[in-house]
């Protein structure tokens, strides 16, 4: 109870600053045309936005942008978005509500479309129903969706429209583009700012690709070690309950992480394989005559090779600091030489193998470099017997510093 007591004093201390994103330098165009540089809540969109939040300045109150005013807001060669009025498909993508109609059901819509490339040709995505949309223009022309659309043709058959293929043979003509540069194309990202930059180079044009900078999985791997608390209760058959005093032991792992390529690093999973230990002592009355009373020591010895796996989530307050939440499912590979003994009662010779747990840690990162967090975690059964319950909770304050 003390150490869930603990941790939930660390994780309410916490909550504000989770809820914190990194606001970074950009800008904003007003309806008037006029350009404010500002910092904006990235929070990479997956979609298109109907609002923002940004701020004049790192201590100025949070405003509102939206689609009544503001005509594109954007940071540097990271992302744009632009205000547009489009006629765009309404079609699901999914297979089981496809319809027979293979033409697209166009529809009028205002909305922040994401700029993907921008030149002579550029390209521009959003997202309806969880399907991708991509748009483009020519020589800042009106956009027109690029057509692509799964439809039935029976029950068991299904059809593409692909539409888009001609639209971009039709008008993209350079010498540089072939046939089967659009022949083979395929409705995804990567493929058609493939094509558009292909086109713009061979135009010889100034374009910007604003994927390019985007953000790319990395690798972290951290020396990470700590104190455990953890305490241990036995109860064998109707007997009361063998409480051990809680014990300060130590932990030593070395931590994998691999930080997903998708919003803006916010996102990990990790893999620790950690050395970790408990020993504590509790004498037992076991006999109680009327003339004399005997007594045996019960020690409990804890050490195991734990594997903790589980997903990571940051809260960034600037470039170089984060808040963190994560939880991992916790299994021993192997509990070394662990064993519970008894001086002169046999029936507390125990075997020690212990169930899998859940954890959950709170922590705060410096510089990718350094970090600090307290796990709890859950409790657990540490020996396998019909007639013996046990009980072992443990909560931890770990070090890291990552040399990756």
């Amino acid at each position: 109870m003390k150490l869930k007591l603990l941790f939930a004093i660390i994780l309410l201390s916490t909550v504000n600053a989770f809820s914190q994103t990194n606001f970074q330098p950009g800008y904003i165009i007003q309806t008037n045309g006029t350009r404010v540089n500002c910092l904006i809540k990235n929070e990479d969109w997956k979609g298109s936005p109907t609002s923002f939040i940004y701020k004049l300045e790192e201590n100025g109150d949070t405003k509102i942008g939206n689609l009544n005013n503001v005509v594109a807001f954007g940071a540097a060669e990271s992302y744009k978005y632009i205000n547009a009025t489009v006629q765009i498909d309404q079609s699901t993508d999914n297979v089981d509500k496809l319809s027979y109609s293979r033409n697209p059901e166009l529809k009028e819509e205002k909305l922040f479309l994401k700029v993907l490339v921008e030149g002579k040709a550029s390209l521009y995505y959003t997202q309806v129903n969880n399907t991708p949309r991509y748009f483009y223009s020519k020589d800042q022309g009106d956009m027109e969706q690029l057509i692509y659309k799964r439809f039935l043709v029976t029950k068991l058959k299904m059809g593409k429209n692909e539409r888009f293929k001609q639209q971009l043979a039709t008008n993209l003509t350079c010498s540089n583009l072939k046939e089967n540069n659009f022949s083979d194309l395929a409705y995804k990202m990567n493929s058609l700012v493939n094509l558009i930059t292909k086109y713009n180079n061979c135009e010889n044009s100034e374009f910007i690709v604003y994927n390019k900078n985007s953000q790319k999985a990395k690798f972290n791997l951290s020396l990470r070690p700590g104190i455990t608390f953890s305490s241990l209760s036995l109860q064998r058959n109707s007997d009361e309950p063998l409480d051990f005093e809680m014990n300060t032991g130590i932990r030593i792992g070395l931590e994998a992480e691999y930080v997903l390529p998708i919003n803006n690093g916010k996102w990990s999973i990790f893999i620790e394989p950690t050395y970790r230990n408990y020993k504590s002592e509790k004498s037992v009355l076991y006999a109680n005559m009327i003339t004399f009373q005997k007594y045996t020591l019960v020690t409990a010895n804890y050490s195991s090779i734990e594997l903790p796996i589980g997903g990571r989530h940051y809260m960034f307050l600037n470039q170089d600091a984060a808040f963190f939440i994560d939880a991992a499912v916790i299994m021993d590979i192997t509990t070394l030489d662990s064993e519970i003994t008894s001086s002169d009662e046999a029936s507390y010779d125990l075997d020690v193998s212990a169930d899998a747990t859940f954890g959950l840690g709170v922590g705060f990162r410096y510089k990718n470099k350094y970090s600090i967090e307290a796990r709890y975690h859950n409790s657990r059964k540490i020996v396998n017997y019909l007639n013996i319950d046990s009980d072992y909770n443990s909560f931890a304050l770990i070090a890291g510093y990552n040399f990756l």
